[in-house]
């Protein structure tokens, strides 16, 4: 058979066009990788002991030690599975939280900002790490911050949205005839923050003899019945988020006052 000049040409481009071996490894094996991660994802998030079903994935094989070790992993660590080890090996739950922090776990994000702001008074730091956990969906951090940014004026509204997230009904409107607001959430939130706060702080003095001051801004409800408890459950009923939030304040600062930076 005779191979022409044009023919070899076209052999050569046929060639040039189709993917190479090489290639088409690499794509395998990125989606390899994607899928090993999601397995170690699972893993964290559903493990009643993460880190240490995590350290044996890490052992098991190359694939899965990089899998364990990306961002995504770390996000999906729950801290309340940890409680054991806060407990009896502090300052090695204290470094994981410290890696975790570094991955944008939300739970560790949100510890380090409580810290942050009532046992070293860091409240710049502090904000920055509780709005990373918000962020992300954690209404725990959105509760403190929200109260923490409702005692400045030009923050205000950001933490009236921050409740609102807490109560899931910042897409509802604000104001109107009929329009009201609940604490349902919030009580429990306030407990779980309350709590937090309490284990950052125990080796902390207090500064004691410290009276609460309600931040001042426009608002004067006239409502009746604003804040009376409804049902059985004990949350308040509302006329708005200023009156919620005020509220809130209140409740919540008169019990971590003496820690307020």
């Amino acid at each position: 058979m005779v191979s022409t000049r044009s023919m070899a040409a076209r052999a050569k481009a046929k060639q040039m066009n189709r993917p190479s071996a090489t290639s088409a490894t690499m794509k395998e094996l990125a989606l390899c990788h994607d899928n090993v991660v999601h397995i170690a994802c699972l893993v964290a998030a559903t493990s009643p002991e993460p880190i240490a079903d995590l350290l044996s994935l890490r052992a098991t094989c190359k694939a899965m030690h990089a899998a364990a070790k990306e961002r995504d992993v770390g996000k999906c660590v729950p801290l309340e599975r940890l409680d054991n080890m806060k407990w009896m090996e502090n300052e090695r739950y204290l470094a994981i939280v410290n890696h975790l922090v570094g991955a944008g776990n939300p739970d560790a994000c949100f510890i380090t900002g409580v810290t942050l702001v009532f046992a070293h008074q860091d409240m710049e730091q502090g904000l920055l790490f509780l709005n990373k956990a918000a962020t992300a969906g954690h209404k725990a951090a959105a509760y403190v911050l929200g109260l923490l940014l409702y005692k400045f004026d030009d923050a205000r509204a950001t933490g009236k949205k921050y409740i609102s997230q807490v109560e899931d009904d910042g897409n509802e409107a604000s104001t109107g005839v009929g329009v009201k607001r609940t604490n349902r959430e919030c009580q429990q939130y306030r407990k779980i923050v309350g709590d937090v706060i309490q284990e950052a702080t125990w080796k902390v003095g207090g500064r004691r003899g410290r009276m609460l001051v309600l931040p001042e801004d426009s608002h004067h409800c006239t409502a009746t019945g604003c804040g009376v408890e409804s049902g059985w459950e004990g949350y308040g009923v509302f006329c708005s988020d200023d009156c919620r939030i005020k509220h809130e304040y209140s409740k919540f600062f008169t019990e971590v006052m003496n820690y307020l930076p």
